[in-house]
């Protein structure tokens, strides 16, 4: 191991705080979701599969190799979605710590395949300019890690088709504050196309839900 034994542990922690604050700032449902933390340029910890955050406990993060993520030690069993996390460290050596969840307004955006238009000098800083969407694949599959490693190109986020938002930052606070303006930038958006479809002022999620099914539900 190129890592001491103090800094493992404080990024074990840093993943179980990630769990429990995707879910305090309404970023993630569920257990869906994960997270991950470079130990060293080939080794990363990362969520369980499947595992409530809230339980889950430092020392079920298990440790994968970057290089090849079918490799792993201690810990529980990673998260399906761990060989995306290890393709952005590897290609990205700059980035050591990525996000990928389901909030709300971005997996609107995911789900209908909108590229995000930079809605803001503060997303155009964090995400380096709009937010792609990656091609449409299964959860685990190489078509999925394929698409979202293209959609990152040049980014620090992009939409996973019909799935969710991936973020990457040079830490986990710079990480979080990346999920935060995509999940703004997105209602921001989605309130700017309501209120321009409808010609109403004021915008809510009943206007949104009423336009859509006016307009797709017959």
């Amino acid at each position: 191991m190129a890592w001491d034994k103090e800094t493992e542990l404080r990024l074990r922690q840093v993943i179980k705080d990630s769990g429990v604050n995707l879910l305090k700032e309404n970023l993630v449902q569920g257990t869906w979701g994960n997270t991950a933390v470079r130990l060293d340029e080939d080794h990363m910890l990362v969520t369980p599969t499947g595992l409530d955050y809230i339980a889950l406990q430092p020392e079920d993060m298990p440790v994968v190799q970057i290089s090849d993520p079918s490799i792993w030690s201690d810990g529980k069993k990673p998260t399906s979605e761990r060989k995306i996390h290890a393709a952005i460290m590897m290609a990205r050596p700059e980035i050591n710590a990525t996000i990928h969840s389901h909030p709300v307004y971005c997996s609107i955006l995911a789900s209908a395949r909108i590229e995000l238009p930079v809605m803001s000098d503060e997303m155009q800083r964090l995400v380096g300019g709009s937010a792609r969407v990656g091609a449409y694949g299964l959860p685990g599959t190489k078509t999925l890690k394929k698409g979202t490693v293209e959609a990152m190109t040049g980014r620090n986020a992009c939409f996973m088709a019909n799935h969710g938002v991936f973020c990457a930052g040079k830490d986990m606070d710079e990480a979080f504050e990346i999920i935060r303006i995509m999940e703004k930038s997105s209602y921001d958006y989605i309130k700017e196309q309501t209120l321009k479809a409808t010609g109403q002022s004021t915008y809510s999620d009943e206007l949104l839900f009423d336009y859509f099914v006016s307009k797709y539900g017959k």
